[in-house]
C-alpha cells in the first residue's frame, strides 16, 4: 500500500549568488522530474514569490522520505540550508467515505484523477476548530462538506483533495479564472455557512513546477 505525504521544502541560500542559484536549481530540476515519472512525486507546485516548493509524495514506507531527496543536486549542496517537511495524508474519497458511514450512509468515493489546465492555481488549507460542536453534529457537516467538495473536484474547480492524518485538516489545489473564483467557492462550501467562525483558512498561491523550470532557464542564463 503507497502511503501519502504533503511536503514542504523552503530554500535559503548562503555563500552563493541568486544567478548561481539558479544554475543549480535548474540543474536539480531533471532528477526531480524523475521522481515524479517513477511515481513517488505525484504534485509538485512552486509557492509564488517564495522559494519554496510544495507536493505530494507516494511511498512504499516511511523510510523512503529519508533518502528520496538526498541524491538531487540542491541537496548536495546546499543541504543545511534547504527545510522539508513531511505530514502524513490519505485521499479526501477515502476520507469521505468515512465520513458516509459515520453519518449512517453507505456512499463509498472512488479516487478521482487530478487534471491540470489553464488557470491561477491556489493552495487552501482549512483547520476546523472543535470546541463546543457536537462531534456527530460535525461529522455530518464534514459529510456533507465532503460530497460538495467532491462535487468541485468532478467539475475540475479543485485539482485534488488530501485529509491530514489524524488531524481536523483539509488541504486542496484548487484551478480558478480569478481570485474573485476562488473566495467564493471556499465561502459557500457547507462547513464555512454552518461554522465558518470556528475554520481557519489560510491560501497560498501557487504554480505548476514546470512553469517555475521555464523561468529558471531565463534567470540561469
Amino acid at each position: 500500500m503507497s502511503l501519502l505525504y504533503f511536503f514542504e521544502t523552503t530554500l535559503e541560500y548562503h555563500g552563493v549568488t541568486s544567478k548561481e542559484l539558479y544554475k543549480l536549481w535548474l540543474k536539480h530540476a531533471g532528477p526531480a522530474f524523475k521522481l515524479h515519472e517513477q511515481g513517488l512525486m505525484k504534485y509538485a507546485f512552486k509557492v509564488a514569490g517564495e522559494r519554496t516548493v510544495i507536493g505530494v509524495m507516494s511511498v512504499e514506507s516511511p523510510g523512503v522520505l529519508d533518502t528520496c531527496f538526498a541524491e538531487l543536486p540542491l541537496h548536495q549542496t546546499l543541504g543545511d540550508q534547504i527545510h522539508t517537511r513531511f505530514t502524513p495524508l490519505r485521499q479526501y474519497e477515502g476520507f469521505a467515505t468515512d465520513l458516509s458511514q459515520r453519518a449512517g450512509s453507505d456512499t463509498k468515493y472512488e479516487e478521482g484523477k487530478g487534471v491540470l489546465k489553464q488557470g491561477l492555481f491556489y493552495l487552501f488549507t482549512w483547520t476546523v476548530l472543535i470546541l463546543i460542536i457536537q462531534l456527530m453534529r460535525l461529522l455530518f457537516l464534514m459529510f456533507v462538506n465532503a460530497v460538495c467538495v467532491l462535487f468541485l473536484s468532478n467539475v475540475q474547480i479543485f485539482v485534488n483533495n488530501f485529509f491530514f492524518v489524524l488531524c481536523q485538516q483539509v488541504i486542496a489545489v484548487v484551478c480558478v479564472e480569478n481570485p474573485a473564483e476562488a473566495d467564493r467557492m471556499s465561502l459557500d462550501l457547507p462547513i464555512m455557512k454552518k461554522m465558518g467562525n470556528r475554520v481557519h483558512i489560510e491560501c497560498k498561491s501557487i504554480r505548476p513546477i514546470g512553469e517555475w523550470v521555464e523561468d529558471l532557464k531565463k534567470l540561469a542564463e
